[in-house]
């Protein structure tokens, strides 16, 4: 399912983004900044600091401070991991300014009020900067990492290949179906849908759940499309952003399979099988109503989310209700919702007035060697896990513990080995899907001209995404839609769209 996206390069020049020229996914695409220091070798420079002098190192990340305890005992962590390999640095977290995270960080660093060598980025909001060359091409850094390069995933590779400015080690960010397993487990529907999960079957099962009682909608969400799109798209031949129906490329948006996946949720609503309030739910009201048995299947990310959902189900249902994990509905394709390789969604970026690239550098590296993904993923020895008879346990402090840096499990590997595993069988179950599922999408960033149409475009189909499910506007007036939206810019992009990707 995967494509080459070769045409990025030519996007990512129309908005002033410098890519990495395309090499092999065994090796880092080669890089034309001159920010880095020249460097040799395979590893990264030992002798950073000295014991008397470390490098300060500061970081700007969202809900991390130097406040809470945990962050405290964290850096001081890796400031000692680090020390015992030869590199001496002193890490600060820096309290955002105020206001909101997404709105202030950039225009802070543009404007010079704050300075962090390292910074947390998701969402886009990075983007600006980027186009003013303020952060850092990672490039030059990553190809002679050792951890870090031995941790990245393809879909890393073909990232770091358009988009050179965010790092960001995680499973792919992937929304997957969690459903009770005390109430799976009731159904009749319960193999025949596991042998063959296609839409029928996950309709049926959605109206079992319902005829029986077991929860008073089977489906809910927050209004985060990402969710629905990443159990059904593919069902409905959504198989990427971009698709070409006839000779015109177009945004899935306003294909023939979003109007059919439309109004198959039309009918949903209409039976009382979806939330009726999901266009006002908030991600915790969504939640409140999965844990409390009002709905009986969450789409949520894999992995750490995954790990979360099942843990308070547990703890609000008890172990019979720990959660299962269904794969995407099956259809005219079989995948959960296409993972964009056009650039990194988030991750942590090097600002380019930093004057300590090399130390920052370092730190995100030590962070993914042995030594500092223990750190990372089950804490601090004597609080979050204990070594006992030639075992790392995890004591019950652990389940405070978060990731502060990268999801990824690879590279974790403790010493002593670890005793049972960080994950629960649905968490770990997501991350199997989530490859097992794996298809890689066709996207373009938007270009900067085009930015307000596309907006205004978006505007327009959440309108009638919301219309259309929920009844206010008929499935037909989806011909309206598009009409609409091509005349909003939909038929600019599309000329647009077939430039780039002839």
């Amino acid at each position: 399912m995967k494509k080459t996206l070769s045409i990025l390069l030519a996007v990512l020049m129309i908005v002033s983004v410098f890519a990495g020229c395309g090499k092999q996914q065994t090796t880092p695409p080669a890089t034309t900044s001159s920010n880095p220091p020249a460097q040799t070798g395979s590893e990264q420079p030992k002798g950073i600091g000295t014991p008397e002098n470390p490098v300060k190192v500061t970081i700007l990340e969202k809900d991390v401070s130097m406040s809470e305890e945990d962050v405290v005992k964290m850096v001081e962590a890796i400031e000692k991991g680090m020390a015992a390999e030869g590199n001496y640095v002193d890490i600060e977290y820096l309290e955002p300014p105020a206001g909101k995270y997404v709105e202030v960080v950039p225009i802070a660093i543009r404007t010079g009020q704050y300075t962090p060598d390292i910074v947390y980025f998701q969402n886009g909001v990075e983007l600006p900067l980027v186009q003013e060359g303020l952060l850092e091409d990672l490039t030059p850094y990553i190809e002679k990492s050792t951890h870090i390069k031995a941790n990245m995933e393809d879909y890393n590779w073909e990232r770091l290949k358009n988009y050179p400015y965010l790092l960001w080690i995680a499973p792919p960010m992937t929304y997957v179906p969690y459903i009770r397993g005390d109430w799976f487990n009731q159904l009749s529907i319960k193999d025949e849908f596991l042998a063959n999960p296609t839409v029928e079957n996950y309709y049926k099962m959605f109206k079992e759940i319902k005829d029986k009682g077991l929860a008073e909608y089977p489906l809910t969400t927050d209004n985060n499309k990402l969710r629905l799109d990443g159990v059904f798209n593919h069902a409905f031949g959504i198989t990427s952003t971009i698709m070409k129906e006839g000779d015109k490329y177009i945004f899935y948006h306003v294909s023939q399979g979003e109007k059919a996946k439309l109004e198959w949720l039309n009918k949903l609503y209409t039976e009382g099988l979806f939330d009726p309030e999901f266009i006002t739910n908030t991600w915790d009201v969504m939640e409140q109503k999965f844990y409390e048995g009002k709905s009986a299947l969450i789409s949520g990310r894999a992995g750490d989310v995954g790990q979360i959902h099942d843990t308070k189900m547990i703890q609000t249902n008890g172990e019979g209700a720990a959660l299962v994990v269904l794969p995407p509905a099956k259809g005219v394709s079989w995948a959960y919702a296409s993972v964009d390789v056009t650039r990194e969604p988030r991750g942590f970026a090097i600002t380019a007035d930093s004057k300590v690239k090399d130390a920052a550098f370092a730190v995100l590296e030590f962070i993914n060697s042995p030594a500092g993904r223990t750190i990372d993923k089950i804490g601090i020895e004597g609080i979050h896990h204990k070594v006992e008879n030639g075992k790392t346990v995890l004591t019950d402090k652990y389940s405070s513990w978060w990731s502060r840096f990268f999801e990824s499990l690879n590279g974790f590997n403790p010493n002593p080995p670890l005793e049972g595993s960080i994950y629960t069988p649905a968490a770990q179950d997501s991350l199997k899907k989530a490859m097992e599922f794996y298809a890689e999408d066709v996207n373009i960033i938007v270009p900067e001209e085009l930015a307000p149409k596309w907006d205004a475009m978006i505007n327009l189909y959440n309108e009638y995404y919301a219309d259309i499910i929920r009844g206010v506007k008929p499935v037909s007036a989806f011909d309206d839609f598009v009409k609409e939206w091509n005349a909003a810019g939909g038929d600019e992009f599309s000329e647009y769209l077939a430039e780039v990707l002839k």
